[in-house]
Formats: C-alpha cells, sequence, structure tokens
C-alpha cells in the first residue's frame, strides 16, 4: 500500500502561514504523528497519498434515494430533495455524494465558501490534496458498532451506521434522543480520561497519545470514505491528466486524418473536374476543328449544334443522325459508350457489350430506323465484347 499522509484541518475560522496541523502518516510497517506548520509538511505531503480531514461540525451528513444517472440533473435535484433539511441556502453549499450497498445515496453537504478558503490556503503553499474527507465519515468505517474519540472538547460519536460531532458537555442529551438501543458500555477513545456521565451507559477508557492516529487507521480503500472534492472541486490526479492529455492526442490524431482525408478528396475532385474540361474541350476540338477561339466548350458546342440543326435538314447530318442513334441507345440496358466520333456524315461509336448477341441485335434494331450500321474491331475481353459501329443515314 502507498503511504497515506493525512492532515487535521483546524477549526479556525482563519488559516494562517503560522497555523500547526495535527498530522498522521501510515505506512505498512509503522504510523507516525505529529504538529507542524503546513510548511514544515511539504515533503511528507508530496511523498504520500494526501488527505485532508475536516471536522464534523463543518460538514452535514444525510442520506438521499434519488436515482438519477445525469450527474447534472442529479446535483440539481438533490437541492431540491435536501432543501428543508438545511438550515443555509442551497446556492452557498456544495454537495458530494456517493452510492451505498443499499442503492442509496450518501450525502454531504459544505459551506462552499469554507472549502474554497481550505484549498486556496493549501494551494498558496503548493499543496493538494488526493482528497479531503469529514471525521465522521472516516468513523463510519470503524468495525465497532459503538464508539467515541474525544479530542478535547469535541466527541466523535458512532453509533450503529451514524456517526455525529457533538460537544462533551450534550453527550447525555444525544445519547437520549437517539431512538437505537443503547449498549450498557461504550468504548471511549481519548488521550485521558474524561469525565463523562450518561445515565443510559457506561463509558470504557481507552487511552491513545494521539486521537487522529486512531479515527485515520480506519481509512481504506477498499470501502471508500466519502470524497468532498466532487464537480468544480475535483482533483486532477496525475492518471486524470493522462487520461485528459491522451483524449487530446487522439482527438488531435482523429481531427488530422479527418482534414487530411478531406484534403485528399478535394484533389480528386480538382483532378477529375481538370480532366472532364480536358476531355469537352479535346471533344469540341475534334467536332469542330476550324475553331480556334474556346471559352466555354458546353455552351459553344450547345450553340454550334443549334446552328447545324437549324442549317442543316437532311437525315445524313450530325444532329438528326444523333437523335435516330440516341432513341436506340438509350433502350440498351447492358451497354456501355466508350466514345463518339462523327466526320463526313458518318458517326462512329466505339461500345462494350456483354455478349455478340446483344451487339448483333442492337445492329439489327438501328437497321430497322433507317440507318446503315457497319460492324469493325471486334474484340472479347474479360468476359465482355467490344466493338466498333460506323452509322450512316439512309440515303
Amino acid at each position: 500500500m502507498d503511504a497515506l499522509f493525512f492532515i487535521a484541518i483546524p477549526t479556525d475560522p482563519v488559516l494562517e502561514e503560522s497555523t500547526h496541523f495535527h498530522w498522521v502518516k501510515h505506512t505498512d510497517s509503522k504510523s507516525s504523528y505529529g504538529y507542524d506548520t503546513l510548511s514544515d509538511l511539504k515533503a511528507l505531503c508530496s511523498e504520500s497519498h494526501f488527505i485532508a480531514v475536516v471536522s464534523g461540525t463543518k460538514v452535514f451528513e444525510t442520506q438521499s434515494e434519488l436515482k438519477i444517472k445525469n450527474r447534472k440533473q442529479l446535483e440539481q435535484a438533490l437541492r431540491y430533495d435536501l432543501e428543508e433539511q438545511l438550515a443555509t441556502e442551497v446556492d452557498d453549499l456544495h454537495f458530494a455524494y456517493q452510492a451505498t450497498a443499499d442503492k442509496t445515496l450518501e450525502v454531504s453537504v459544505i459551506n462552499r465558501q469554507y472549502l474554497e478558503s481550505i484549498l486556496h490556503f493549501l494551494l498558496e503553499h503548493s499543496i493538494t490534496p488526493q482528497s479531503l474527507v469529514s471525521e465522521t465519515s472516516l468513523l463510519k468505517q470503524a468495525p465497532k458498532t459503538w464508539l467515541i474519540i474525544a479530542n478535547e472538547q469535541q466527541l466523535l460519536l458512532k453509533a450503529e451506521q451514524n456517526t455525529y460531532a457533538i460537544d462533551s458537555e450534550n453527550l447525555d442529551l444525544s445519547l437520549s434522543c437517539l431512538k437505537q438501543d443503547i449498549p450498557t458500555s461504550i468504548p471511549v477513545y481519548s488521550t485521558k480520561k474524561l469525565s463523562l456521565t450518561s445515565n443510559q451507559t457506561q463509558f470504557n477508557y481507552q487511552i491513545q497519545p494521539h486521537c487522529l492516529t486512531q479515527l485515520c487507521q480506519y481509512y481504506s480503500s477498499d470501502t471508500p470514505v466519502l470524497n468532498l472534492l466532487q464537480g468544480s472541486f475535483q482533483v486532477k490526479t496525475p492518471k486524470s491528466w493522462r487520461l485528459l492529455i491522451g483524449s487530446a492526442i487522439i482527438s488531435l490524431a482523429l481531427l488530422l486524418a479527418i482534414t487530411a482525408y478531406q484534403g485528399y478528396q478535394s484533389h480528386l475532385l480538382q483532378q477529375q473536374d481538370s480532366d472532364l474540361k480536358q476531355q469537352i474541350n479535346t471533344l469540341y476540338k475534334k467536332t469542330f476543328p476550324k475553331a480556334r477561339r474556346i471559352i466555354n466548350p458546353v455552351s459553344q458546342m450547345r450553340t454550334q449544334l443549334k446552328q447545324r440543326q437549324s442549317t442543316l435538314g437532311n437525315q445524313g447530318d450530325f444532329i438528326p443522325l444523333l437523335a435516330k442513334v440516341s432513341r436506340v441507345l438509350r433502350k440498351q440496358a447492358k451497354l456501355q459508350l466508350m466514345s463518339l466520333d462523327y466526320q463526313t456524315n458518318n458517326l462512329t461509336i466505339r461500345l462494350e457489350t456483354d455478349n455478340l448477341s446483344q451487339l448483333e441485335a442492337l445492329k439489327n434494331t438501328l437497321n430497322q430506323n433507317d440507318l446503315q450500321v457497319t460492324l469493325s474491331d471486334i474484340n472479347k475481353e474479360n468476359n465482355r465484347v467490344l466493338a466498333q459501329l460506323t452509322i450512316k443515314g439512309a440515303i
């Protein structure tokens, strides 16, 4: 187990440079404790898993049966669910929670300004706690059902599943208010024998040199203590930073990959556009070899075709011939047109079909439409028939 380092946050309203802190360090082999200023504790804080322990009087602990999966919605609902139990405006409070074995929520509420002042003071000394827990949350982990830890004027009482921070003079009154059956004897851990009295039970004193040592020994990673550092106060541990950095690297890599892919696709589209423009220009020059200026070949070709259609009308001319051929070709489902050329009243088409019989059927259909068809350059490649058709209108 990694070394655990606990410091008890004093209940004084203002933390100063001269403030002393009780501390405990647990390792597998031994425990040590002391009472020093925060400046003297920097090395111990950096060497161990640092846990700050806040007084039980500063934290209100309760339970909620809300079952909401969304964290933001749950935090908002907790404010309304617990509002009647709280003596302070909910906007001034920080809510922390964790699920219990019986599927309810264990909730701790602390003054937000007080919590901020603690963290600000610690960060001023370049010390960041991995957890901040309450004394009463630690005491809940104690194996004994009933237990008292006495620290000067304050008592920490464990009564079965509940824990309380109370003043010594109010112990008998607090016991009388409990609804549980009180045992005949309750063990008390303290630095000295106290004059605790009660009409309901006896107290069995066990002297301890350091009460915080007794309390912190109940901390266990197997039964997690509720950590008050949640939400906006959540500490970014090295593991958390590694996850954040890893996620950022993955996101950046995905963004770069998408950008590169889009750039590649844009390059392909530009290349295809350039090739199509080149093919259009080549076709225009071949169709109208006398043309000298090509500005917009598509528009120019439409203009030239309209002019030819209006001035030429016999069947051997390009427009009527193309119109007859196109009416036949568009009905051929498995035919692929490779190229088209028109010279001296002859329309030459190179095409690809599934089989020779389909090619013969196409020729017969064209002949039936008063067109003279000549087949040439017939080849068969990869189960496809390549051929050239020379088509001339009837004279």
